[in-house]
């Protein structure tokens, strides 16, 4: 399962950090060339840490997308054995549509919005104070 979803969200994440590599300006990480930093030392000390709110971001629809996603697990095994598989998505949805109990389903599902919003907000957090640092 998680194989599945480093794959589904992969090429996104990807697009996300390229373009934040388009975003530096290559004025930066000649300067370090110059002087004298190498390949590592330009990458740990200069690109990495000007990528960190970008790292952030693309975590932080990771998370968000990977917390939302029931498809992986309805497709692959629906719950698993003795409901071993079980997101809050497809737990919400087995509950509330093919067990019908609505209630229980709303229940599950709405439990899902205040996590994903303390989820967001200390993501967020961390990366306005990378930006400002």
């Amino acid at each position: 399962m998680i194989t599945v979803h480093v794959w589904h969200l992969l090429p996104f994440s990807t697009v996300i950090i390229l373009a934040g590599l388009t975003a530096i300006p290559r004025d930066i990480p000649e300067a370090a060339a110059v002087d004298g930093a190498g390949f590592w030392r330009t990458l740990f000390g200069v690109t990495l840490p000007m990528l960190r709110p970008i790292l952030n971001v693309a975590m932080l629809f990771g998370i968000v997308f990977t917390f939302t996603d029931m498809i992986v697990v309805y497709v692959m095994t629906a719950g698993g054995p003795y409901d071993s598989t079980q997101v809050l998505p497809s737990l919400a949805f087995f509950t509330g549509i093919q067990g019908s109990d609505l209630a229980a389903g709303a229940a599950i599902s709405i439990f899902l919005v205040p996590l994903l919003v303390i989820v967001a907000f200390l993501m967020l957090r961390v990366a306005h104070r990378a930006e400002v640092t």
